[in-house]
């Protein structure tokens, strides 16, 4: 009977053995899934924590964008202010120049139109003065004729006239027609020579000498100088030229 009951103890002691040590074996797992998952759970809040501190990063990004794109809006918004000035000023200008084209396209109509009446003037006073002049010779021996070459040159050397200073009450027409007046004191025919440029004119004087042809002298200077339609004369192009007799 005894024996029966160790037996029975035996195997009870045998089964909470197995009981107890399958709880242990189950606690352990257990507790190794939970430090697993505790592991995880520390693993996912760091993550969180990088992507916390990736959004504020991008958040303080975000915010110095929009900083700057309000400053470059601003400064749109100036140099748009500052075009606009500028466009009127532009077209203020561009109409101020207008104005002065127009003014200056007037003057030069007159200025053209007072040539060509001073040269008009000149050439009736020129012819009523030679007419004038030949009845007054007639019979005295008194008469005008082309000089020769050198005739020429001493006239001009001698002729004072380069030495009156130009101002604007007297121009080129004044210098030259002071020079044809004393060539015809000496009895010389010379030429009052019209230069015609694109926007202005002028006047110099000529011998057509016996020996050597036409010749220019500018007046203001004595020089002998080389003129015709198409070259340039004194950093113009000359478009016209006459000469009167």
């Amino acid at each position: 009977m005894v024996e029966k009951k160790l037996v029975v103890l035996g195997l009870i002691c045998v089964v909470l053995s197995v009981v107890v040590v399958g709880a242990i074996l189950m606690l352990n797992q257990k507790e190794t899934e939970m430090r697993m998952k505790a592991n995880q759970i520390s693993g996912l809040e760091n993550e969180n924590l990088a992507l916390e501190a990736q959004v504020a990063t991008l958040q303080f990004n975000i915010s110095g964008l929009q900083s700057e794109i309000v400053s470059l809006n601003n400064d749109k918004n100036v140099l748009e202010a500052q075009a606009a000035t500028l466009q009127s000023e532009i077209s203020s200008l561009n109409n101020e120049k207008a104005a002065l084209e127009s003014q200056v396209s007037s003057l030069q109509t007159e200025i053209m139109s007072l040539e060509g009446a001073v040269i008009e003037s000149y050439q009736v006073g020129y012819e009523a003065g030679y007419e004038q002049g030949v009845e007054d010779g007639a019979g005295s021996g008194w008469y005008i004729r082309d000089p020769t070459y050198a005739e020429a040159i001493a006239f001009i050397s001698l002729d004072e006239t380069d030495k009156n200073d130009w101002t604007e009450d007297y121009v080129c027409y004044d210098f030259t027609a002071d020079f044809e007046g004393n060539a015809f004191q000496m009895g010389y025919r010379c030429g009052f020579v019209y230069i015609e440029f694109s926007e202005t004119a002028h006047a110099i004087a000529c011998f057509n000498t016996t020996d050597s042809g036409l010749i220019y002298v500018e007046p203001q200077t004595d020089e002998i100088v080389d003129v015709a339609v198409g070259q340039l004369y004194d950093g113009e192009v000359i478009v016209r030229m006459d000469i009167i007799w």
